[in-house]
């Protein structure tokens, strides 16, 4: 069941685990770690494990383009400011998707009580959540150019 979006809470639709990254690390580790992982998103933690932020690979490309010299030398968590795409596990999938539009991202890292990252909440996974078919909702027929479409000409 689909649901309204205000109703439906992240933990059920976010991807989990989420790869995690120190403040410390390097932005060569960062994209090592996109790489190997196969991921366009990674969290952000402290020295704690508490989450400080989000690392998108648009950030490590850019960060390459922009300073290929010091891109083994600049750690992620010199770019994880605010606001940080950051929200509770009991938040709805609509908070979360305020949350990427205030913070410009396709992406929210969902954290414990604690701050520790649980799991990451995309906007794909928004749009498959509103993709999903109603129960009882009949089928779209649909062609190779997607669904059938009504001629309205005279």
């Amino acid at each position: 069941m689909r649901g309204d979006t205000r109703d439906v809470v992240v933990t059920t639709v976010m991807s989990h685990p989420v790869l995690a990254l120190s403040t410390s690390a390097f932005f060569s580790d960062a994209l090592h770690a996109l790489v190997t992982h196969g991921l366009r998103h990674l969290a952000v933690v402290d020295d704690t494990g508490r989450c400080v932020g989000l690392l998108a690979d648009r950030t490590v490309a850019a960060e390459w383009a922009g300073r290929p010299m010091a891109f083994v030398r600049r750690t992620v968590g010199s770019v994880c400011g605010d606001p940080r795409p950051i929200v509770d596990r009991r938040a709805s999938v609509a908070a979360a998707a305020r949350m990427m539009r205030r913070c410009g991202t396709d992406a929210v890292i969902v954290v414990d009580p604690d701050g520790r990252p649980l799991g990451i909440l995309t906007g794909g996974d928004v749009i498959a959540l509103l993709a999903k078919p109603e129960p009882d909702a009949k089928p779209e027929r649909e062609t190779a150019q997607g669904p059938r479409r009504r001629d309205l000409r005279p």
